[in-house]
C-alpha cells in the first residue's frame, strides 16, 4: 500500500474543451463569440473526469397490492450513499453506487413494516437494514438536446439503472432494475450538491411479505421511489474547464488567447460515430438447481439479435440490443425454459425476448490508446435490460456482464464475436420455484454471438493537433494548431522523444544508485539477515522505483496501464527483497522515495536544460543521438 501511494499520489485530472470556428478554422472560446460554431471536445483518456458523490436518501417501499397511502411510516426507510463516477464526454457518463439502508442508528425507523420480514416491525434494522449496488449510465440532457457551455451551473442528467440488493432481514437478494433523474448544481470548479430521484423494480423475496412471496416476483411489482441528497466532487476542473496550469484559475479561458495544448482526440458531434450490428446467438440456460451439463439440449436455444450503438469517445459507447431465441430455430428437447412440461410450447408460442442497454468500455483503447489504423478491438460490456417469454406473459430484469472482439474489414464493416453471462429471475426462465426464494441473480445463462457491424455516416476520431485522415471521413473539419517544438514538454501531442527518456531514464537510476550508496556508507544499519551492514536504504527498490517514474512521466498519457505495470514491478521488487530478509520494510519504503525522488529532479533539471525556454535539443540521426544548441 506504501508503494501505491507514490503512484495514487501522482494522479492528475484535467479536461480541455476547444471550439473550433467553423468561419476562420481557428480556436475561440464560445464565451467570447457569439457567432454559430461546432463544439469539439479533447478526450483526455479514461482516468480523466472522474467524479465521487457522498450523500443521504429517503426510501418508499411500494410492495404489489399495498396502499401506497400508508407508505408512511410502513415503507419509509432513511440511508447513505456513496458513488464513483466518470464523464467520458460532455453528453454521456456512469456512476456506480453503493446504497445501506435501515440501519444506522441516526436514521432509525422501526415502522419498516414494508421491507421483509413484513411480521416483525424493526427486525431488519436490527439484522443490518439491506446494501444495494446500483449501475448507472448518465446521460446529460442539456448537452444531448441543447448546445454545451462550460459555465453552466445547473446540469441535469436522465439515467437508467440496473443493480442488485441484498436484505439482510431475510438473507435474500434480488436484481433491481430502474430509472431516474439526477440534478446537480455547481458551486465552484470542484464542488456541487446533487439532488437524486429514481423508482427501482424488484423482487419479492426483497421488499414484501413472506406469505405474499408469490407476488411480484421477477414482474417488477415489487418496487420502491428512492429520494437522495448530497455533495458532488470533481476530481480535478469541472467537466469543460481548460486547465491553465499553475498559477492559473480554471475559469480563465477567455483570458488567454492561445489555448494550453493537451494530448488526446477530439470526440464528436451526437450524429458521428454509430454503427448497427445484426448477428445470430445461441443461448445456454442455466436455472438455479440444474446441473450445467446437461445445458444441451436442455437449456440450449438458438436466436437473432439486432443491434445500434454509437462510441461517444474511442473508449466509451452505448448499445441497444434485440434478441430473440427460440423462435425461428426451435430446440423441441428444450426443457429449461417455461413450460417445462410441454417444451415444444416455448416455440409455438413464440420463444423469448430481451431488449438491453449495453454499457461498453473498449479495454484495447483505455490500455493501449487510440489507433485508427487499428483492425482488433476487445470490449468489455455491462448489460442491463428486460426479458419475457410469450408463453407466460411474464417479464423480469436482466443484467449481464461479457466480453466483444472485432475485426475490422475496411472503413465500414466489421466482424463481430461475444461471450457474455446474464441473470435474471425465475419468471424470466427456468421454473417458478427458483429464482427470488433463493438468492439474487440465481438464474442465468450463457449468451454466444457474432455477425456483423456497420458504420453509419462519420465515423472515427480526430487527433488533437492532427488533421483527421480521408479515410475517416473528417476531412471537412478543421484542423486545430499545436504549439511546435523542438522537445516533448512543448509538444505534448508530437509523439515520444525517445532519447530524450532514454537519457533521462538512465540519469534517474544512476542519481538513484549514487544515493542510496552515500546513505549507506552514513546510516551503516545492519541487514535482517545479518551479512552485512548496508540495509539502509533498500538500492535495488531505489533504482527500481525510479526507472517506474520515468516511465510513468513518459507514458502516462498514452496509457495509465504502463505506469502501472512499471509501480507493479517495482513494488514486486520491494516486496521481494523483504521476503528475502534482506532489508526491513521501511528500508524499501525509503528506497522507493529515493527512487521517486531521484526521478523528479532528473527530469525537472532535463526540463530546465531542454525543455521550455531552452536552445538545447536532443535529437536522433541515423544510429546516433545529437544534442545541438541554437545560438
Amino acid at each position: 500500500m506504501v508503494f501505491l501511494m507514490f503512484f495514487m499520489g501522482m494522479v492528475e485530472t484535467q479536461a480541455q474543451v476547444f471550439e473550433v470556428d467553423s468561419l476562420s478554422g481557428g480556436i475561440t472560446d464560445s464565451r467570447k463569440d457569439g457567432r454559430a460554431t461546432e463544439n469539439v471536445i479533447v478526450a483526455d483518456g479514461f482516468w480523466k473526469n472522474w467524479f465521487v458523490q457522498m450523500g443521504l436518501d429517503m426510501t418508499l417501499q411500494n410492495p404489489y397490492g399495498y396502499d401506497f397511502s400508508k407508505v408512511f411510516p410502513n415503507g419509509k426507510s432513511f440511508g447513505l450513499d456513496l458513488a464513483v463516477g466518470k464523464w467520458f464526454s460532455h453528453q454521456v457518463g456512469v456512476r456506480g453506487k453503493f446504497n445501506w439502508e435501515n440501519k444506522l442508528p441516526l436514521l432509525k425507523n422501526d415502522h419498516a413494516n414494508w421491507l421483509a420480514p413484513f411480521d416483525q416491525p424493526g427486525v431488519n434494522r436490527e439484522k443490518g437494514g439491506y446494501i444495494a449496488l446500483y449501475g448507472d449510465v448518465l446521460f446529460n440532457l442539456h448537452n444531448l438536446f441543447g448546445p454545451y457551455r462550460a459555465d453552466r451551473t445547473w446540469n441535469a442528467s436522465l439515467y437508467p439503472r440496473i443493480g442488485v440488493n441484498y436484505n439482510f432481514g431475510v438473507k435474500k437478494g434480488a436484481l433491481n432494475a430502474g430509472i431516474g433523474l439526477m440534478n446537480t448544481y455547481r458551486i465552484n470548479d470542484r464542488w456541487s450538491v446533487y439532488g437524486d430521484i429514481a423508482y427501482i423494480m424488484t423482487g419479492s423475496g426483497f421488499v414484501g411479505t413472506e406469505s405474499k412471496a408469490d407476488t411480484g416476483t421477477g414482474s417488477n411489482s415489487n418496487g420502491y421511489l428512492t429520494f437522495g441528497i448530497g455533495a458532488h466532487i470533481t476530481l480535478g476542473p469541472h467537466m469543460g474547464t481548460p486547465h491553465m496550469g499553475t498559477g492559473s484559475s480554471v475559469r480563465s479561458f477567455a483570458e488567454h488567447s492561445v489555448p494550453v495544448p493537451v494530448c488526446g482526440v477530439l470526440t464528436t458531434g451526437i450524429w458521428d460515430n454509430w454503427f448497427v450490428q445484426v448477428g445470430a446467438d445461441m443461448s445456454l440456460m442455466n436455472p438455479y438447481g440444474c446441473n450445467f451439463s446437461k445445458v444441451i439440449p436442455k437449456g440450449m436455444t438458438f436466436g437473432l439479435n439486432g443491434a445500434l450503438g454509437k462510441w461517444f469517445t474511442p473508449e466509451f459507447g452505448l448499445k441497444a440490443r434485440v434478441q430473440w431465441d427460440n423462435g425461428l430455430i426451435p430446440n423441441n428437447g428444450l426443457e429449461w425454459v417455461p413450460p417445462v412440461d410441454d417444451p415444444k410450447q416455448n416455440y409455438k408460442k413464440g420463444g423469448l425476448a430481451a431488449v438491453s442497454l449495453d454499457a461498453m468500455l473498449n479495454l484495447t483503447n483505455v490500455i493501449a490508446g487510440y489507433d485508427p489504423s487499428r483492425k482488433w478491438e476487445t470490449s468489455a460490456y455491462l448489460r442491463m435490460g428486460i426479458i419475457t417469454q410469450f408463453v407466460e406473459g411474464s417479464g423480469s430484469p436482466l443484467a449481464g456482464i461479457g466480453l466483444e472482439e472485432t475485426y475490422r474489414l475496411n472503413d465500414r464493416l466489421s466482424l463481430f464475436g461475444a461471450v457474455g453471462y446474464q441473470v435474471t429471475t425465475s419468471e424470466g426462465m427456468g421454473v417458478s420455484t427458483t429464482g427470488m426464494d433463493v438468492a439474487a441473480g440465481t438464474n442465468g445463462f450463457f449468451d454466444i454471438d457474432f455477425g456483423i457491424r456497420y458504420e453509419l455516416g462519420r465515423n472515427g476520431f480526430a487527433h488533437r493537433g492532427q488533421a483527421p485522415s480521408a479515410s475517416q471521413n473528417y476531412a471537412q473539419m478543421s484542423q486545430i494548431p499545436e504549439q511546435s517544438s523542438p522537445t516533448r514538454s512543448l509538444s505534448p501531442c508530437a509523439g515520444h522523444n525517445w532519447p530524450r527518456f532514454a537519457v533521462n531514464t538512465i540519469a534517474s537510476v544512476g542519481v538513484a544508485y549514487v544515493g542510496k550508496t552515500a546513505l549507506k556508507a552514513m546510516v551503516k544499519e545492519e541487514r535482517p539477515d545479518h551479512s552485512d551492514n548496508k540495509s539502509f536504504p533498500s538500492g535495488h527498490a531505489a533504482m527500481a522505483f525510479a526507472a517506474a517514474r520515468s516511465i510513468d512521466k513518459e507514458f502516462r498519457r498514452e496509457s495509465i496501464w504502463i505506469p502501472i505495470a512499471g509501480y507493479a514491478a517495482a513494488t514486486a521488487v520491494g516486496i521481494e527483497r523483504v521476503t528475502s530478509d534482506r532489508h526491513h520494510w521501511y528500508d524499501v519504503v525509503a528506497g522507493a522515495a529515493l527512487g521517486v525522488g531521484s526521478a523528479e529532479l532528473t527530469w525537472w533539471l532535463s526540463d530546465k536544460l531542454l525543455g521550455k525556454g531552452s536552445n538545447v535539443a536532443v535529437s536522433t540521426s541515423g544510429n546516433t543521438v545529437d544534442v545541438t544548441y541554437n545560438f
